[in-house]
């Protein structure tokens, strides 16, 4: 319990922007975990022992982890999120071919009006048991494991500091009527879609105030994937996405639970807006789409800062390029209120020496 105590002490002074005696190195991976150990992706979702065994060997091998985004995992947690179809390692997929979100039309136009008569819950449970492969169904060992794998990773002295995902309505239509038709939608019918969306949050507020009463997590990402300015006017983004978040992180911040704006994509037009969340209890996770520095600049006087070794670079960069990039990050994005990390999840096709680099990085730096 002493090493898990130092690590979630040195998570909370990096979220409350307090000096720490160095950067914490937190990632985030899933499918990198069993390429890295050689287990096939069909066994890695399919036995959560073996799940969590890889996990943390992975972690070990990389000389030890500061804390993880998640202890377990499986894919067929994505449905729920995104209203989408997921084809599988060892079913529809090879057994060690990376799972794959098929993105189609599995909800109609014409939904938004039954959401708005009859209410999300029982249209949300139909088309998951009708189009998304009934996911509940293939998460029961799931959850049955989950305690086990937290209370292995807490005996392993690695903090995870995002218990669950909170999902936008928008994230979920997007997903459910494929990007294309949704974004007509935000055009055609404005109103229609912004009714809708309040009757999902109204039932997501509800479920995610209950979950988080029950399980009283370190933190949860609030996630930011379509919903990203990148691609969004503006107007568009402060009507459907914005106030979203908002509602979110004051749910979250009322449970003293620390929210994590998981950010995938550029967020440069958006960056201003988060100083509008409460100082020194939030972090920023960024993907390399984001201008880092651009980021600290903006929001780095009052919210620390996540990630965002890129991709690319852990899968085809060397150690010794892992390394120069990392001790970059803490040198302009830290050491205050930082946390080092990859760029959204290491890749499937990352190097075991590249990660370690990381690791070291946030080791060697003395400041």
């Amino acid at each position: 319990m002493d090493l898990y105590n130092e690590n979630l002490a040195r998570f909370k002074r990096a979220v409350a922007l307090e000096p720490t005696d160095r950067v914490p190195f937190i990632p985030v991976a899933n499918a990198y975990l069993a390429k890295s150990e050689g287990i096939l992706l069909k066994d890695y979702i399919n036995d959560f022992e073996l799940n969590c065994d890889t996990c943390l060997k992975a972690a070990e091998s990389a000389g030890g982890w500061d804390g993880t985004q998640n202890d377990l995992f499986s894919p067929w947690l994505l449905p729920g999120q995104w209203l989408s179809t997921v084809y599988m390692p060892g079913a529809e997929l090879g057994d060690d071919e990376m799972w794959q979100v098929i993105e189609k039309e599995n909800m109609l136009a014409s939904d938004y009006e039954d959401i708005i008569n009859n209410g999300f819950e029982g249209f949300y449970q139909r088309i998951l048991m009708e189009k998304c492969g009934d996911p509940d169904k293939h998460l029961v060992p799931f959850f049955e494991y989950l305690p086990t794998a937290m209370q292995r990773f807490k005996d392993a002295g690695i903090p995870c500091i995002s218990g669950f995902n909170l999902v936008l309505p928008f994230e979920m239509f997007c997903g459910g009527r494929s990007l294309e038709n949704f974004f007509v939608d935000l055009m055609d019918k404005p109103d229609l879609v912004e009714e809708a969306m309040k009757i999902v949050m109204d039932f997501q507020m509800k479920k995610y105030d209950e979950m988080l009463a029950a399980a009283k997590p370190i933190g949860v990402w609030i996630g930011g994937w379509r919903t990203a300015p990148y691609m969004l006017s503006m107007d568009v983004w402060k009507r459907f996405a914005w106030p979203y978040f908002k509602q979110f992180a004051e749910l979250v911040i009322s449970h003293g639970v620390t929210p994590i704006f998981h950010l995938d994509s550029n967020w440069d037009r958006g960056l201003e807006y988060f100083r509008e969340m409460p100082a020194k209890m939030c972090i920023m996770g960024l993907d390399s789409k984001t201008d880092i520095r651009l980021a600290k600049k903006t929001v780095g006087d009052m919210m620390c800062i996540l990630g965002d070794v890129p991709a690319e670079l852990l899968a085809f960069g060397t150690p010794e390029a892992v390394s120069d990039h990392s001790t970059a990050l803490i040198r302009d994005i830290g050491p205050e209120g930082y946390i080092l990390a990859s760029g959204c999840d290491v890749p499937s096709n990352g190097k075991k020496e590249n990660i370690k680099a990381m690791r070291e990085a946030a080791l060697k730096y003395i400041y």
